[in-house]
C-alpha cells in the first residue's frame, strides 16, 4: 500500500467516527471500532501487540511507556488492524529494537512496519489539521524546533514523531 493510500483511509476512518480533531481521541476510536484495549508492562522491548483471536481483537499496549509513545503505539496497532488484518498472521508484536533496523529494509515485515507506522502518523497529525496548526504558528518568528514542541504538545505526539512528519509531508522543504 503506498503513502497516499494510507493517508486516505486514516482520513476516512477519523470522518467516519467523527474523531477528526486535535488531539484525536485515538483510545474513543479504537474502542467505537470494537477493539479492546488492554494496558500491560510488556518489559522494554515491545511498545504493543494486535491479537486476533477468532474474530476478536485486542490490543495491548505497554504500560511503563509514555502517554506520547501510547497514543502511537496505539495508533500503530490499529494501523495493523486497518491495513494488515486480512493476512495470515493472528499477532502482530511490535519489537522497538526490530522496527527500525535498517538491514530489515526489504524485509515483508519491515514493509508492514513502516505502513502501520505511516498510518499511525497520518491518523494522529492528519495532514490538514497540521497544515492549518502550522498557519497559525508560523508568523515567521518561530523557529522550527519551537513549533516541532508547540505541535507536539498540540497532537499529544512526541517531538519525534512530529519531527518525522513534519519532514514525510515535506514542511522542511516547502510545505
Amino acid at each position: 500500500m503506498n503513502t497516499n493510500q494510507i493517508e486516505k483511509k486514516a482520513l476516512e476512518l477519523l470522518k467516519k467516527y467523527n474523531k477528526l480533531k486535535i488531539p484525536v481521541p485515538i483510545k474513543n476510536l479504537i474502542k467505537e471500532i470494537g477493539i479492546n484495549l488492554s494496558p500491560y508492562d510488556l518489559g522494554e522491548d515491545v511498545s504493543g501487540v494486535l491479537v486476533v483471536d477468532n474474530g476478536e481483537y485486542r490490543i495491548g499496549y505497554n504500560s511503563t511507556e509514555s502517554p506520547a509513545r501510547q497514543r502511537f503505539t496505539l495508533a500503530h496497532e490499529l494501523g495493523h488492524f486497518m491495513l494488515h488484518k486480512n493476512k495470515q498472521q493472528e499477532v502482530f508484536v511490535d519489537n522497538v529494537t526490530y522496527m527500525f533496523r535498517k538491514n530489515n529494509a526489504r524485509t515483508k515485515d519491515y514493509k508492514i512496519e513502516m505502513e502501520a507506522n505511516q498510518f499511525a502518523a497520518a491518523i494522529l497529525m492528519p495532514k490538514d489539521l497540521l497544515k492549518k496548526e502550522i498557519e497559525v504558528l508560523d508568523d515567521g518568528f518561530i523557529s522550527d524546533h519551537d513549533m516541532i514542541v508547540e505541535l507536539s504538545k498540540k497532537f499529544k505526539v512526541s517531538q519525534i514523531a512530529m519531527t518525522y512528519r513534519l519532514n514525510n509531508l515535506g514542511y522542511f522543504y516547502n510545505f
